[in-house]
């Protein structure tokens, strides 16, 4: 029998810190967009372009393998913007066609997911405009709310910051268009590793502009890095550092020495506003911040929790500042943060604000969705685990809700089940049990059972289940999660 434990240590050795990215449509389909210097007529990153023409899905659409309507739109429009650009052959013909009849179908549908993508209400009403220049027959006039909600988010940020890698709208450059000040297009919005907030979308539309050296670089770079479909961020070496300890942290609450060089390099990180979700990021979280926080003081450190109340506002924590809508499992970490921290002046009034906050944001007075992950069983999971030692009250009515929607197969998962959903599951359980819940061992037992039969041992590939500008999977995070889970089942 596998030692689970043994494997979720041996990640550390070797993997943890590489911020580690399964591709996506929408990315690939913006780094095929990039004309080459010296032949603009060609792409110039033909192995792209390949990848996503070998890619479609049978309907016609592109994105993730989950049917997620904003995902599979917005990735369908930017491939089908690409392929008529680089209009190859007749086939491309045919492709493009596949995918705006899908587009038309999966319009009516985008009601019917729990969250938008991030920076979605900018990007398509940008790309559609796209679209009309292209002359593609699509149900423009059904899109009309994301007009709206631009408007909005646009509203919320200084104009003075809308060319400011300190806001997060830098992150999804895109949606600027051909509205552009290119005068303002410069240097000074790029990280130091030349990216426009470690995001190859945002980066290509750059490069597309502005024909920058080291935004190319980075591309370049990434491309013959990753040898297939583009990440939507990379790197993400805090938010994997951070994700990876907390799933080690549950098996024995405690850290191996395998372990203390993530530690250390999140401490170097961490400052006076608290951090990002990669070492390239400008933008602080509240999510990144939160957790680090927490890792740090589990593991003996001694972050001030003061950086904590910069993100406080009057009803709620901001987990960006300017976003239109709160993030709960932000949150969720929050409490879990407050829960490892020693006592500090204004430490219960966070508390309150933050149960509060979460018990006003279930989803039928029971669970919990979030605008990071498509699963409730992610959110949910992580705010069993947080609560039930500061505020078990919070998760009274999720705790039989995760018992009970638990799959035959042994699995859970909101739209389909998964392993991913089937170890943040297990994980909530196991900690309930451990202290003294009653979970029946059948549960256990079934759990185990589908997880052993699905964890890949060797590729580490999971189905896209968080929410950037498309689904993604984080590779080491969600293969952390399994081994973490089947371990803690293990030592029951």
């Amino acid at each position: 029998m596998p030692n689970w434990y043994e494997e979720l240590v041996a990640l550390f050795k070797d993997q943890i810190g590489k911020g580690e990215m399964a591709g996506t449509a929408y990315d690939t389909a913006w780094v095929a967009s990039i004309p080459d210097p010296e032949q603009p007529d060609r792409p110039a990153f033909p192995q792209a372009l390949d990848w996503l023409r070998l890619h479609q899905h049978s309907d016609g659409s592109w994105g993730a393998e989950i049917e997620y309507y904003h995902d599979r739109v917005l990735s369908t429009l930017i491939a089908c913007i690409v392929l008529a650009e680089w209009r190859r052959d007749e086939w491309a013909d045919y492709q493009i066609d596949a995918g705006l009849k899908s587009i038309w179908r999966n319009a009516t549908s985008l009601q019917r997911d729990p969250n938008d993508l991030v920076g979605f209400e900018l990007i398509l009403p940008t790309l559609l405009q796209r679209a009309r220049t292209l002359g593609f027959r699509l149900p423009y006039s059904h899109f009309d709310l994301y007009k709206v909600q631009r408007t909005r988010k646009l509203e919320l940020i200084p104009q003075t910051l809308l060319y400011s890698r300190s806001v997060t709208s830098t992150f999804s450059l895109e949606f600027l268009g051909d509205q552009a000040d290119r005068s303002r297009l410069d240097g000074s919005l790029q990280e130091d590793n030349g990216s426009i907030a470690s995001s190859p979308s945002a980066t290509s539309y750059f490069l597309r502009q502005t024909s920058n050296a080291q935004a190319m670089k980075y591309i370049d770079t990434l491309v013959h890095r990753v040898k297939g479909a583009i990440p939507a961020a990379i790197p993400i070496d805090i938010f994997e550092r951070a994700w990876t300890l907390y799933n080690l942290y549950l098996v024995e609450n405690r850290f191996p020495p395998e372990a203390l060089c993530c530690i250390d390099e999140l401490a170097e990180r961490w400052t006076r506003q608290g951090v990002g979700f990669g070492t390239f990021s400008s933008v602080q979280d509240l999510d990144d911040t939160s957790l680090t926080f927490d890792m740090l003081v589990r593991a003996g450190k001694r972050p001030d929790p003061s950086v904590l109340q910069l993100f406080e506002l009057e009803s709620h924590f901001m987990c960006q500042a300017y976003e239109r809508n709160p993030s709960i499992s932000a949150h969720v970490h929050l409490l879990d943060a407050l829960g490892a921290s020693p006592r500090f002046q204004g430490w219960q009034s966070m508390v309150d604000k933050t149960v509060g906050f979460l018990e006003h944001s279930k989803t039928y007075g029971t669970f919990w969705f979030d605008k990071w992950h498509v699963s409730p069983y992610y959110t949910t999971g992580h705010a069993i685990i947080a609560a039930l030692d500061i505020a078990p009250l919070l998760v009274q009515e999720a705790i039989p809700w995760l018992i009970q929607t638990q799959r035959p197969n042994g699995g859970w998962g909101y739209l389909d089940d998964t392993t991913e959903e089937t170890a943040h599951s297990l994980q909530a359980l196991i900690v309930y049990h451990r202290k003294g819940g009653r979970v029946p061992p059948k549960v256990f037992a079934q759990a185990v059972n589908y997880l052993e039969r699905s964890v890949e041992r060797q590729n580490a590939r999971y189905r896209a289940l968080w929410l950037c500008k498309a689904l993604y999977s984080p590779t080491w995070i969600v293969h952390s999660t399994i081994l973490g889970a089947l371990a803690m089942a293990q030592a029951l």
